[in-house]
């Protein structure tokens, strides 16, 4: 485990452990808000990777259509037609698995900040509101 996410851990356990030493109505509604926006975070992550997922899944198809295209040529005798160096020096499609992403992930928002950096603040700053206050 990283020491970002251990870190994160640490962090996320002692807000818990903190709220139920002495828990009030205040901690118990600051831990939801957490609970609230780690699930948030898990949601958008999800989504990213459905995406992604997606992408992958339409680009394995058009491989395996590609790869049908030449097994058929090849079983009719067009072997030298349908070569991968030949098939690919007439077409100006790049292969499927060398393209990028078409979109990478949105970052978490905060100005370039990480989801656990985020997350590390937000509990940073409500510890210090709830002791001071």
């Amino acid at each position: 485990m990283s020491d970002e996410k251990k870190e994160l851990e640490d962090s996320i356990l002692d807000e818990f452990e903190w709220a139920l030493q002495d828990p009030n109505e205040q901690k118990i509604r600051q831990l939801g808000e957490v609970v609230s926006i780690i699930t948030t975070k898990l949601t958008e992550a999800i989504t990213d990777l459905q995406g992604t997922v997606s992408q992958l899944q339409s680009q394995v198809s058009s491989m395996q259509s590609k790869l049908s295209s030449i097994e058929r040529g090849v079983s009719t005798g067009g072997a030298a037609a349908a070569s991968p160096a030949s098939a690919g020096a007439g077409s100006s499609e790049p292969i499927p698995t060398m393209d990028k992403p078409a979109a990478a992930p949105p970052s978490a928002g905060g100005g370039g900040m990480t989801m656990m950096g985020e997350l590390k603040a937000l509990l940073a700053a409500r510890r210090r509101k709830a002791e001071s206050g």
